[in-house]
């Protein structure tokens, strides 16, 4: 066994570079020399010796992407009780925190300088929709020139829970329909399906982004500075929309939250899928006709 230390550079509006460690098997042919009467027993324990150092097969990238975000999506189907009172929990949170909303809108706005203007600039470049592309196509197009399974394996669960919160997000936006404080019309005016940038509040589409990012890295990673260093460029991004006058404190806090659940289930999928392919029972099964003639008459047996 040996450790090899992978260094990249995760292209990224910071620029922050990430390593992880990897394990390799180096697995080494044994072979015995037997006598006849032994034979039979070192074959059998070659056969299971030759099993041990099979690897099984691994489930394609296309396949556990697609399959983790639909499961994501789904996930209300199968919530428990637990997961009901969790949801309820987080909605309650949520509409307590909007309390705050006034309050700390003015606190953020109350101070302009150069420094901060060029830290929210940053802020709101790290949440766009190309920086979640450049991410993950980094990662990905990394891994594939330097052939590492853990570096296009982080750009597959970074692809699937950007795509899981991106579509919620958006989704919310579009039903919950509440007016932005540029609007002027206070924290609670809500305008549902109305086609209007200005009533597009609530999440935030850069937290939901930027926190994905920051989940994913950081739970690849072990370097507590390193999972400091993404949590700190998502919190920028979050307040970066509320100093930018374009968010409540609300609606960058349940960004957040979108992002975490998601990430958390994505995660958990990839790991149940690694070598099991979730989609084959739904293939098409083939059936094995086998026919027999006995004194009682004919049969036709078919074996799924």
């Amino acid at each position: 066994m040996y450790f090899k230390r992978l260094i990249f550079i995760v292209l990224f509006v910071y620029g922050i570079g990430c390593y992880a460690q990897i394990d390799s098997l180096s697995a080494e042919r044994i072979s015995f020399e037997i006598d006849d009467q032994t034979k039979d027993t070192l074959t059998e324990t070659e056969v299971f010796a030759d099993s041990l150092y099979t690897m099984p097969k691994k489930t394609t990238d296309i396949i556990r992407i697609t399959d983790a975000f639909l499961y994501t999506l789904s996930s209300p189907v199968r919530w428990q009780k637990d997961d009901l009172l969790t949801f309820g929990a987080t909605l309650g949170g949520t509409a307590l925190l909007s309390l705050a909303d006034k309050p700390v809108n003015e606190f953020m706005n109350r101070d302009q300088g150069k420094f901060v203007n060029k830290l929210g600039d940053f802020g709101y470049r790290n949440g766009k929709p190309y920086a979640a592309v450049i991410v993950a196509g980094g990662f990905y197009a990394t891994g594939w020139i330097i052939n590492d399974e853990w570096t296009k394996e982080t750009a597959a669960i970074l692809t699937s829970a950007y795509a899981t919160s991106g579509v919620l997000q958006t989704a919310m936006k579009k039903i919950v329909g509440r007016a932005r404080p540029t609007e002027g019309f206070g924290n609670y005016e809500f305008k549902p399906f109305r086609n209007d940038p200005g009533f597009s509040s609530f999440p935030s589409g850069h937290s939901q982004i930027a926190f994905v990012t920051a989940f994913v890295l950081a739970e690849r990673v072990e370097q507590p500075w390193l999972k400091g260093l993404f949590y700190t460029g998502a919190a920028v991004t979050m307040a970066s929309r509320m100093y930018a006058n374009a968010h409540w404190v609300s609606d960058v806090a349940f960004g957040g939250i979108l992002a975490y659940f998601c990430t958390k289930t994505v995660i958990k999928r990839f790991e149940q899928t690694k070598y099991e392919n979730p989609w084959e029972k739904y293939q098409k099964k083939h059936i094995t006709w086998n026919f027999s003639v006995t004194g009682n008459g004919i049969g036709l047996i078919g074996t799924f």
